[in-house]
């Protein structure tokens, strides 16, 4: 029987198939998904919206036995631009970095639960314009 999981993206519908083939490539296929702008970036901010924000993954860990959550955010993200006041930042970096803090935020209030993170690249290929690569994982 395949793990218990929860994804946790962005809102961005463009993301929708990356998103799907990610998981596809992790042979998961009774994931519940929480999708919020920015995705992740919600249990970086202190407060209410990361109270709310892991009151939600902790009834998806009690209510539908969760053991598994996969972090998704990906490059060219508005939320983060408008949450950060523009694009002067390095991009994969700070969803790195940020990644990394709430993958230690949520095993240390659930050690139980395996968390991994990934990353979908804004890419540019000649022939088409700019499209969303494949999730590459983060360390």
């Amino acid at each position: 029987m395949p793990m218990a999981a929860l994804i946790i993206a962005c809102a961005d519908g463009r993301i929708a198939d990356p998103v799907s083939r990610l998981l596809e490539s992790l042979e998961i296929t009774d994931a519940d998904r929480m999708f919020v702008p920015g995705g992740p970036l919600v249990l970086t901010r202190p407060g209410m919206e990361r109270r709310v924000a892991m009151h939600c993954i902790a009834d998806m860990v009690d209510v539908h036995a969760a053991r598994r959550i996969i972090l998704v955010s990906h490059q060219d993200c508005s939320f983060y631009e408008r949450a950060l006041g523009g694009l002067g930042f390095d991009q994969q970096e700070l969803l790195e970095r940020d990644l990394r803090r709430v993958k230690m935020l949520i095993e240390n209030d659930f050690p139980e639960i395996a968390v991994s993170c990934y990353v979908i690249p804004w890419r540019e290929n000649g022939a088409g314009g700019a499209a969303f690569g494949e999730a590459e994982p983060v360390d």
